[in-house]
Formats: C-alpha cells, sequence, structure tokens
C-alpha cells in the first residue's frame, strides 16, 4: 500500500513544474502595473490605499508568473508575512460582485482510502444503497464567502457570508451507483476583524465571531447538524500562521421520539468533535505543510489529527497529500475513529 501511495505521489509532482516556479523575481512592466491599478480599483475594498493598491498588483504579478520571491518596487512596501499576502488579495476584490472569494480551502481528492469504511449509520437506517461501502472513494469541497457590508467600524469590521459543501462520493463502488454518501453543508455569518498586534513575535492578523450551521440535509435516522457561536483568531510571523477557533454549542432541544425533526440529531456531537480546533501551516519554498487538531480536553482525550503536505503541479494548481485520524471526518461520522489517506488537487489553498 506504502508503494502505491509513493507512485501516485511522484506522478503528480512534475519536476519540471517545480523548475518553473522557482523562476527569479521579475518587475512588471508600467503599462502592466498601470493596467492592474485601473481595473482594479472597481472592486477593491474602499479602505485601500494607492500603496496596498499596488502592492497588491504586485501580488497578482508573482501568481500569474508563478514567482516564489515577489518583485520590489521602490516606494512599495513587500508584505513579507504569508496571510498578509492573502489578505492583501482578498481586499482586492472585496468589492467585486463578479468575484467569490475562497474561504477554506477547495480541493479534489480523487483517492481517499479508509481500511474501516463506517457502514454502521447505514445499517441501522436499513439503506440498502450504502450497505456495502468501497474502501476507496472521491472526496471534494468547495468553500466561498462573501462580501455582505464592509467597514462596520470606522475602517474595519466586515460582514462575510460563508458557504461550505464537503462531499465523500462512492465513485468506485461495484454494489452500488456510485452514490454520494454524505455531503455536509456549512452555512455561517462571519464578522471580521483584520488587526496587526504583535504579540511575541507573531501577528494577530485577524479575529472573527462566527455564527455556523452544519448539517448533512439528511432525514430521519441519518440526520447530524448542529449550530455554534465560533471566535476565530489567526497569528503569523514569516511563513508560518496558525488559528485557534474554539466553540460553543448552541443547546438544542431533546427528540421526544426516534428521527424526531425537531429533537437534537446528536447530542453527544461535543464529546467527539470537541470545543475547539487549532490550525498551523509552514510555508517552506514551495510546499506547504499544515496539521490541524481537535479535542473534547476530557478524560477519554477524543478528537482528531489532519497532516497534510501540498505541493505545485502548475501555477495555479497544486497537489496534496493528506493524512487524518481520529472523529468527525464528516458528520456521519461524527462518533467513528477513522484512519483516512487521501491524495488530490487543491484549486486554492491556505495561502
Amino acid at each position: 500500500m506504502r508503494q502505491l501511495w509513493l507512485a501516485c505521489l511522484l506522478a503528480c509532482t512534475p519536476f519540471s513544474a517545480r523548475a518553473e516556479l522557482t523562476a527569479p523575481a521579475v518587475e512588471p512592466t508600467t503599462e502592466a502595473m498601470n493596467q492592474c491599478l485601473q481595473a482594479s480599483v472597481i472592486g477593491a475594498a474602499e479602505s485601500m490605499t494607492v500603496a496596498e493598491l499596488k502592492q497588491a498588483c504586485l501580488l497578482l504579478h508573482e501568481q500569474k508568473q508563478g514567482l516564489t520571491e515577489s518583485p520590489v518596487t521602490e516606494g512599495t512596501p513587500e508584505p513579507t508575512r504569508v496571510m498578509q499576502k492573502r489578505m492583501a488579495l482578498e481586499e482586492l476584490n472585496r468589492s467585486n460582485r463578479f468575484v467569490l472569494t475562497p474561504h477554506r480551502r477547495n480541493y479534489l481528492f480523487p483517492l481517499s482510502f479508509t481500511e474501516h469504511p463506517n457502514t454502521g449509520p447505514y445499517a441501522a437506517a436499513n439503506s440498502k444503497s450504502l450497505s456495502d461501502l468501497s474502501k476507496t472513494e472521491v472526496d471534494f469541497q468547495l468553500s466561498i464567502k462573501i462580501l455582505l457590508l464592509e467597514d462596520l467600524f470606522g475602517d474595519n469590521g466586515h460582514f462575510f457570508l460563508g458557504y461550505t459543501s464537503h462531499s465523500l462520493w462512492q465513485v468506485y463502488s461495484d454494489a452500488d451507483s456510485a452514490p454520494f454518501r454524505e455531503t455536509d453543508h456549512q452555512p455561517e455569518l462571519m464578522l471580521s476583524f483584520t488587526n496587526d498586534w504583535e504579540i511575541f513575535g507573531f501577528h494577530n492578523v485577524l479575529n472573527e465571531v462566527i455564527l455556523n450551521h452544519q448539517s448533512n440535509g439528511q432525514g430521519g435516522e441519518l440526520s447530524r447538524s448542529w449550530n455554534r457561536v465560533m471566535l476565530n483568531t489567526l497569528f503569523e510571523h514569516g511563513n508560518f500562521a496558525f488559528s485557534l477557533t474554539p466553540w460553543y454549542r448552541i443547546p438544542e432541544p431533546e427528540q421526544e421520539y426516534p428521527s424526531d425533526p425537531d429533537g437534537d440529531d446528536n447530542p453527544d456531537i461535543t464529546d467527539y468533535m470537541g470545543n475547539f480546533e487549532l490550525n498551523g501551516a509552514y510555508k517552506h519554498s514551495d510546499d506547504i505543510f499544515s496539521v490541524m487538531l481537535r479535542n473534547n480536553l476530557d478524560a477519554d482525550n477524543k478528537g482528531a489529527m489532519e497532516l497534510g503536505w501540498s505541493f505545485p503541479i502548475s501555477t495555479n494548481l497544486r497537489g496534496q497529500l493528506k493524512y487524518f485520524n481520529g472523529y468527525g471526518y464528516s458528520l456521519i461520522d461524527y462518533n467513528t475513529d477513522m484512519e483516512v489517506f487521501a491524495l488530490g488537487i487543491v484549486f486554492t489553498d491556505l495561502f
């Protein structure tokens, strides 16, 4: 099995792509810079200065050329922190109604493997179409956010609507007609505050208050959902960034009978999903190494860990190898301990 994953990984990482992405920084021409400024000023945030617009255009040029180091133009400060760069690019198109801003990672994993698929919920619900799960499936995610209100508190305080859809597709199933075994929907309202406080060398660049709903859109025995109030705080230092996201689950009434649509589908979900999530990521050259940790901070120490390594395939696509171990890979699996290996393509990465 290890040899198979290694072969797939090598096949997805062309050496020519890495050579192209290590090209030296080339400064954009004056004409190209002026065209970018004229096109960007329409959709940019009203609070952006001319210097910030110029820097964002330099970052766009960097992305298009596949550069690993930003070109530096005299009089324009260069962001050296990874999240600072991403936030500058987001700000450039914040008011453009024709642009959907990426939220979480957007990806497609054609190979997502677990040795022990969770068939329990489908057996309990007498679901014949998912009676025999394939160990390998397709895992993909779509995540976007849209600006609703800008600069609610002077030049800060931005109100976003976010939506994330995570699907698990049994496309390799021999017994069934390739069903989607799970699709989790996660709409959320986010009040975001940019910041630049420095604590022990780390810059606190973003703080958010989030109202989050997550549901798998199912009914009866397969229904799973919960609502949370979340706080998210993001720090960075150079090529390293981490975020801490604690939450409070909004209580729901108990079910009066099995499959009661007005009652709590999963009253013990925090026992497995925990009360917080810690994410960290480090960029080394063109590679991004990431880690996610969840824990219930209880004696049974339940939670989850996810390790990721993403690498360039082309100037706009990245490959990723992911390892997950623990509870909550999806809502239907929230109380099942799973080990998952996944390999695929990332369309929009963390930074």
